[in-house]
């Protein structure tokens, strides 16, 4: 019985970490559709609210010249990589219901792209991570939306079981992802 309360709340949390707008204007087009281009975009996004640099130097200002170096590749390398691959892998897993994959496709007829407006990494044993996302549907080349959703807070429900950072950051674009596929597997019946 403890297993199933417990079971119980951490669905009951898992479904409510995710705080989404409705979907703004049609992705009727995406019908028939194959691929879709995905494209993240950290270009300014904010780190608990402040901006990413001084993230980086409250992260990074008592290393020594290695550890710094091996931190931001993490911070500029990994992290946008693998927050890509969780976001991509959980975004199929819903959207192939309808027959199409999403990922590295730039010459695909649409592309979804993702600005990332902010991330809360949380702390190893203490909150979990949480971004927020603004997403647009454009035809590939277009520079003007048909359809756009913003998620204000996302989430990486139970991501405080991971002591790194960069995998408690993965684990809300995972929630992201599958949240999104969701969402356009719905629109798309």
């Amino acid at each position: 019985m403890k297993r199933i309360i417990i079971f119980t709340l951490a669905l009951t949390a898992a479904t409510i970490s995710i705080s989404a707008q409705k979907l703004s204007g049609s992705i009727s087009s995406l019908k028939g559709q194959k691929e879709v281009n995905v494209v993240i975009d950290f270009s300014e996004t904010l780190v608990k609210n402040q901006p990413e640099e001084a993230y980086i130097t409250l992260n990074t200002k008592d290393k020594n010249d290695e550890d710094k170096a091996d931190w931001l590749q993490e911070w500029n390398e990994e992290m946008p990589e693998e927050t890509y691959e969780q976001f991509v892998h959980y975004l199929n897993e819903e959207i192939a219901k309808r027959g199409i994959t999403a990922g590295n496709f730039p010459n695909a007829e649409y592309t979804i792209q993702v600005k990332v407006i902010n991330i809360s990494p949380g702390y190893s044993q203490w909150g979990n991570s949480n971004i927020s996302l603004h997403i647009s549907f454009i035809k590939t080349g277009q520079p003007t939306s048909f359809a756009t959703i913003e998620y204000k807070k996302i989430w990486g429900f139970q991501s405080n079981y991971y002591a790194h950072h960069i995998n408690r950051i993965c684990k809300a674009f995972s929630y992201a992802g599958t949240n999104f596929g969701k969402m356009i597997s719905s629109n798309l019946k």
